[in-house]
């Protein structure tokens, strides 16, 4: 399994925990893994690595729709996202171990105790951890107002942590077990963050390798940063949308995303036709006016479209 979907995973499985339906994902994921294994329609489309992965997500999405929690939903689609199409099989059977361990803990009355062997690898792999835990976390926060402040709490820690040295000992010495770190974070940020800064500073500090704390605690406001730009979709469109074209649109396009948008429709009439949308690094162009550019690009070499421009020339 990947350092990232390992990361989503343990926040999800977290949070269906403090809910009570940690042990109803190991059932969901656990049906699901089995249709794995008896559907072999289902297995080869999301083992066919000549599928994109967004499409495989929906084919997971669409089939556990309704059907299962919605953290197990989210969890296969996100699997079946980021893990090569070929370990999609044993990624959800990794999955399942995830719940079953979590759902066990859960009803002991504490959290997962995450084994040292999880938390092997150098920096790259401790980020991409990281990341997919801060991924999910930012899933579950609906208001855009929210991720500002997750950022902006982020960023006054790192610099309260920088500069006090007594503080930063105390929470990258290695030699003090992981619990007894965490437990000085929170006394530190309780009630002072937001629940999800407080995960997410506390994960840095669980996911291994956190001697460059600071550093580390930036790049995760970094990482609130670029999903701010996830949340916000610029559209231009060619017409006025009336209400229920905007709700379809803002359906669509959180359901691509996988989070809440907020969607921004300027008016361009020079599309012609359609939309263009714009969000985060991903550009949808379907107008009119995109659409007539590249027949124009696809037929400027045509031998006929050049005697044809020669032949009006001459009649002039």
């Amino acid at each position: 399994m990947r350092d990232l979907l390992r990361g989503y995973a343990t926040a999800i499985l977290e949070s269906a925990a403090e809910a009570g339906r940690a042990r109803q994902m190991v059932g969901d994921l656990r049906a699901f893994s089995l249709a794995l294994t008896e559907s072999d329609t289902l297995r080869n489309v999301l083992t066919d690595a000549t599928i994109p992965a967004r499409a495989r997500r929906g084919v997971v999405h669409d089939l556990l729709d309704e059907k299962a929690a919605a953290e197990s939903q989210a969890l296969a689609c996100w699997a079946a996202l980021v893990e090569p199409a070929a370990e999609f099989p044993a990624a959800v059977l990794e999955l399942v171990e995830l719940a079953l361990e979590t759902a066990d803990a859960e009803e002991a009355g504490h959290l997962r105790l995450v084994p040292a062997e999880e938390l092997l690898g150098g920096r790259t792999a401790v980020r991409e951890r990281i990341r997919g835990y801060a991924d999910r976390l930012f899933q579950e926060v609906e208001r855009l107002e929210l991720i500002d402040d997750i950022e902006d709490e982020l960023v006054r820690f790192a610099r309260i942590v920088d500069s006090s040295l007594g503080l930063r000992r105390g929470l990258v010495d290695p030699s003090a077990p992981v619990a007894q770190r965490v437990a000085l974070l929170d006394d530190l940020l309780s009630g002072k963050v937001l629940p999800a800064t407080a995960r997410l500073a506390a994960y840095v500090l669980k996911a291994g390798h956190s001697r460059d704390l600071v550093g580390t605690l930036e790049w995760v406001a970094g990482l609130a940063g670029e999903e701010r730009g996830r949340r916000v979709a610029k559209v231009r469109s060619a017409v006025e949308l009336d209400d229920d074209e905007y709700a379809r649109l803002v359906e669509a396009l959180e359901r691509t995303a996988g989070h809440p948008v907020k969607v921004r429709v300027q008016i361009e009439p020079s599309l012609l036709g359609g939309m263009a949308v714009e969000i985060g690094d991903t550009v949808i162009d379907g107008s009119v006016r995109h659409r007539l550019d590249q027949l124009r690009e696809a037929l400027a070499p045509s031998t006929a479209l050049r005697d044809l421009s020669t032949s009006e020339h001459d009649r002039s």
